[in-house]
Parts: structure tokens; C-alpha cells; sequence
């Protein structure tokens, strides 16, 4: 063991070399400097002898080589390990001639007076010193320095006083070189722990420098992967949606017939299969439109009364066969709000409580809470267990107990809500205690004025009775479907597949978006309205979500309806063009 050691202190890696000949340039001048001023001294002290001056002349060319070596290999570093070794051989070789020389030199300085001798002593002390600073980084150089240098002095002081004063100083002497050799060891150890630790630093920065584009890449894999998702569920939606629209179109129409009651029956099954898919569906397709950033809030002016009870109308069914008592308490409280994302919300809200709390009583309203409204929604439910109440607007979450288990879901709708706040500025929470019911609140509305409210509707006992609508759709059932229900409410259908040719004549258009061609429904209607010479009344029907189509359709400003429509939404827009038109024809009555 001690053999390897001892070849490592004489062994020199590139980094030695590099920190050696760092240094060296700088060194090897300040060693010109000392040389001079000692040369100087020997000089002033033996002025007709001639050896100082040879002495002087031989040290500072080797300073200049030494110096001119290390600039040299710091400008043109070697190419290679081997030839930077040939650089610490030479080194060696120079510093080896140098210490002679301060040797040799300390001969002549013994044959004056002690003065003298004592200044030599002094320079090539710190010279010896100046050495291990600037070279124990190469311990053969350092050492070769030393030991041929500081030996010799202690002869030349030996030589000077042969007695026993002499012998002590030439000890003392020996005893400096030691303890400099000593220092210089513990400087290298010092200088390759350092070094040991700089490259594990260095080697566990790369490896933390690869994990982090590992897992860099890792994310912007997975981020893809769910924006491909959620594009494909996004242009998915339009051929999933088209056989589930379809099927409530049948149900609709199945219903209006005079069917036995175990018919009735089963058609109404088959309706609450329809809706099922379709709300399962339209929870993982507003998911993915929230993901591709397919939904721009349009806040405008809104009555909050109006909104919870139209909401409480539609879930009075499922309510009353879920066992629940549902109550909105009346406001006249108006916000600036987008009516379709917070009518979802509270959609989303009151679905949670119907499904999870049976049996109870459910109670919506809206309340001043500082300068801002909120909508709470409160069931006398099971509440939510602890260990669940942190996840529940989590993404799939859904708890772990039968009664969940039992329940259709996606866990989504609390997904959605939080999702939706986030996009339109609010705020959603929930408290619970178990066994005693929930209390989920949307928050951060902004309050505003009442707005006028329009003139009210001239009401007639059936208004769709002759109205001539214009139907478009590609998919042949869903045309059929629909024309049936139209017909059945009294209505005039002229039913196409693509865009029609020439005038129809009709008092509203129904397309669908996507119409198996270059031609999409915005350019049907474009079409027909040109052709007829009025804008006739018109919505679209489609099962797109992607973001530029809804923009598409928002700037043209024509109703949309989204696959698979309940039959009651599209009953309600068309009596509203019908009873617009009522209106129109009264007024020109009126003018006439």
C-alpha cells in the first residue's frame, strides 16, 4: 500500500498539470524578482568574483524557461494525457536544475561574512515556501525543489561554523525542509478531495441534468398524449353524439304514440338509457373541450332567479324519482355571468346531490356574501367522509363505498365545476359532515343592475301548428327522427340530406354543421336565407367541440344546439321563432 501511495504523490494527472502550469507564468517572475535582489546582495558582498553574476545569469534562465513553459502549455494546451506529461517531466527536470543552482549557491555565500549567508538563508526559505504554495499540486517537482536546495544550505551553514552551532542551524534546516514536505503532502490531499468532490458533483449534476430532461420529456410526452385525448374525444364527439341524438329523436317520437303501458314503459327505459350515455358522454367531452381550451366565457347580464329555477325545472323529474324535495329560494339578485358555463355548474352541482344524497331535501339559493353573490347548493345527504373530502374535485374521483359504487358516474361533474371556476374567475368549495349533508358553493360573482326585461311573448294555444321548417342533416336516421317529431308537434318539415336547391319557403331552418361535403350548415343557412331574400330564423345542431368551430359559430350568432338534443330544448327554440314571428306580423299590423 505504501509503494502505490508513494508512486501516486509522483504520478501526475492532467488536472495537476493544468492547476501547475496555472500558476507557473506568475510564479516564475516573482522567482526572477527574488533572484535578482539576492543576486544583488552576493554581489555587494564578493564585488571582484564573477560567480554571483554567473549564478544570476544561470537562475534567471531557468526562471525565464520555467515561466515561458507554463505560458506556453496554458496558451497551446497538449493535445493529449502523454504530451501533457512530457510538460511535468520537463518541470521537474528545470526545477530540479534550479535547486542545485540555490544550492551550489549557498556555498559561495558561506566563504563571507554570516550576514550574508543569513540573508541567502532568508531568500531561499521563502523561496522553498513559495514553492510548496505554486507547485505541491506535482509532489516531484516540490520535492525535487526542496530536497536539492535546502539540504545543501545546511551544509553551507555546516561549512560556515563547523562547530556544534553549525550543526544545530544545518538541523533546523532539515527539519524546515521536512516540515514543508509535510505541508505539501497534506495540500495535495486537501487539493484531490476537492477535486474528488468537484467531479462527483459534477458527475451527479449530469446525472440530475438527464433525469431532469428525462423527465422533461417524460411530461411533454404525457401533455401530448392528453391533448390527443382530448382532440380525439373532441372530434370524436360529432360521430358519437350523432346515434344517441338520434335515439332520443325515436324515444320522442314513440312517446307521442298511443302505446300499452308496458310499451310506454320500455320506450321511457330506453329514453333513461339515451340520457345516461348522453350525460356520461358530455361529461368526458367537456372534460377534453376544457383541455383543448375549446370554451371562451361570454359573461352578459343575468337573472339569478331566472337561471336556478329553469335548472330546477329540468331536474324536478329526476328529483322526484331519486325521492328528493327540491326548493330554490327566490332572488331578484342580478350577476354578470356566461349563462351556459354557470347554468352548468349549478347543473353539475345539483346532478351531484341528486345522485348521492336520496331521500333528502335540497335546497338552492343565492345570497349577498360581502361585494360579491353566491350560489349554494344544500342537501341533507350522507355527506362526504373525511378521508374522501380532499379529492372530491379530483378528476375520476369517486368514493369507495356501495353506495357510490352503485350510482352511474365518471366521477367528472365536481371536475367540471372547479375546471369552470378557474376559467371564469370564481371560487368553488364544499363542506360536509357526515351523516348531516353537504353544502357546495359557487362564489365570486359580480352583482349588477336589473336589465329591462323584453316585451312579454304573445302566447297562442299551439304555436308550432304550421310552421314550415327547413331540416338538414346527412345522416339519414337522424333527418327521419327528426322530421318525424316535427311533424308530430304540428309542424310543416321539408327534410334534406345536403343543401337544398333553389327557394323552400319555410319559416325556420334546422341544420346540422357537418353536412358530408365542402358545404357545412353556416353556409347552408347562408345559402337558404339568400335564396328565400329574408333571414329566416335558423340554429344549429351539431356535435362538434373543437375551439375554432365553436368561435365559428359564436361570431356568426346563430343558436346552437349540442348533440344529442332533448327534444324539449328544440321545442322550445322553435316555439321561440314562431312566436317571434307572431310578434313581427303584429307589429306590422300595427304599422299598417
Amino acid at each position: 500500500m505504501a509503494p502505490e501511495r508513494a508512486r501516486g504523490y509522483f504520478r501526475a494527472e492532467r488536472w495537476q498539470l493544468d492547476y501547475l502550469f496555472d500558476l507557473g507564468f506568475q510564479a516564475w517572475l516573482v522567482h526572477v524578482g527574488v533572484v535578482a535582489a539576492t543576486a544583488g546582495v552576493l554581489v555587494n558582498a564578493h564585488p571582484e568574483d564573477r560567480w554571483p553574476l554567473l549564478w544570476c545569469a544561470a537562475m534567471v534562465l531557468l526562471s525565464l524557461s520555467l515561466s515561458l513553459l507554463a505560458r506556453f502549455y496554458v496558451r497551446r494546451p497538449p493535445a493529449g494525457d502523454e504530451a501533457a506529461r512530457r510538460f511535468g517531466v520537463a518541470h521537474t527536470s528545470l526545477t530540479f536544475l534550479v535547486g542545485i543552482a540555490w544550492g551550489l549557491g549557498a556555498f559561495g555565500a558561506a566563504t563571507g561574512e554570516f550576514e550574508n549567508l543569513l540573508i541567502y538563508s532568508l531568500a531561499l526559505g521563502g523561496t522553498a515556501l513559495g514553492a510548496v504554495s505554486s507547485q505541491h499540486v506535482l509532489p516531484r517537482s516540490c520535492f525535487v525543489s526542496l530536497w536539492t536546495s535546502v539540504p545543501l544550505l545546511g551544509l553551507a551553514h555546516l561549512f560556515h561554523e563547523p562547530a556544534f552551532l553549525g550543526a544545530v542551524v544545518m538541523g533546523m534546516v532539515l527539519l524546515y525542509a521536512a516540515i514543508l514536505s509535510i505541508l505539501a503532502v497534506h495540500m495535495l490531499r486537501f487539493m484531490r478531495a476537492n477535486v474528488a468532490l468537484a467531479r462527483s458533483l459534477d458527475a451527479r449534476l449530469a446525472e440530475l441534468t438527464q433525469m431532469a430532461a428525462e423527465l422533461e420529456q417524460a411530461r411533454a410526452e404525457a401533455v401530448e398524449a392528453n391533448l390527443s385525448k382530448s382532440r380525439f374525444l373532441a372530434h370524436a364527439s360529432h360521430d358519437l353524439r350523432q346515434p344517441i341524438h338520434a335515439i332520443g329523436l325515436f324515444a320522442a317520437c314513440l312517446r307521442d304514440l298511443d302505446l300499452g303501458a308496458e310499451a310506454a314503459k320500455l320506450v321511457g327505459s330506453v329514453d333513461n338509457a339515451a340520457r345516461s350515455v348522453s350525460r356520461l358522454l358530455g361529461s368526458l367531452l367537456d372534460i377534453s373541450r376544457l383541455d383543448v381550451g375549446g370554451i371562451v366565457p361570454q359573461p352578459e347580464p343575468l337573472a339569478l332567479g331566472e337561471l336556478l329555477q329553469g335548472i330546477a325545472r329540468q331536474n324536478a323529474d329526476i328529483a322526484e324519482a331519486n325521492g328528493c324535495t327540491l326548493r330554490i329560494v327566490p332572488t331578484t339578485l342580478w350577476v354578470e355571468a356566461d349563462p351556459a358555463l354557470l347554468s352548468a355548474m349549478v347543473q353539475n352541482l345539483l346532478s351531484n346531490a341528486l345522485k348521492y344524497a336520496p331521500q333528502a331535501r335540497i335546497l338552492i339559493g343565492a345570497r349577498r356574501a360581502g361585494g360579491s353573490v353566491a350560489i349554494e347548493v344544500v342537501d341533507t345527504g350522507p355527506g362526504i367522509a373525511e378521508k374522501d373530502f380532499r379529492r372530491i374535485f379530483d378528476e375520476f374521483f369517486r368514493a369507495d363505498r356501495p353506495a357510490v359504487r352503485a350510482t352511474e358516474g365518471l366521477g367528472l361533474g365536481l371536475a367540471i365545476v372547479r375546471r369552470l371556476a378557474e376559467l371564469t374567475g370564481l371560487d368553488v368549495a364544499a363542506a360536509s359532515v357526515p351523516g348531516r349533508g353537504t353544502r357546495l358553493r359557487i362564489s365570486g360573482l359580480r352583482p349588477v343592475a336589473p336589465v329591462a326585461e323584453a316585451v312579454s311573448r304573445a302566447r297562442r294555444q299551439h304555436p308550432l301548428t304550421g310552421l314550415r321548417v327547413c331540416l338538414i342533416d346527412d345522416d339519414a336516421e337522424v333527418l327521419s327522427a327528426s322530421a318525424i317529431l316535427l311533424r308530430r308537434w304540428g309542424c310543416e318539415v321539408a327534410a334534406f340530406r345536403a343543401l337544398p336547391a333553389g327557394t323552400v319557403g319555410c319559416d325556420a331552418i334546422v341544420s346540422d354543421f357537418d353536412l358530408g361535403g365542402e358545404t357545412d350548415g353556416l353556409d347552408a343557412i347562408a345559402a337558404i336565407r339568400a335564396a328565400e331574400g329574408w333571414d329566416v330564423p335558423a340554429a344549429i345542431v351539431s356535435g362538434r367541440s373543437e375551439p375554432e368551430t365553436l368561435a365559428r359559430l359564436a361570431r356568426a350568432g346563430i343558436p346552437f344546439l349540442r348533440k344529442p338534443v332533448h327534444p324539449a330544448e328544440l321545442r322550445a327554440l322553435l316555439t321561440g321563432f314562431a312566436l317571434d314571428a307572431a310578434l313581427d306580423i303584429a307589429g306590422e299590423a300595427m304599422r299598417v
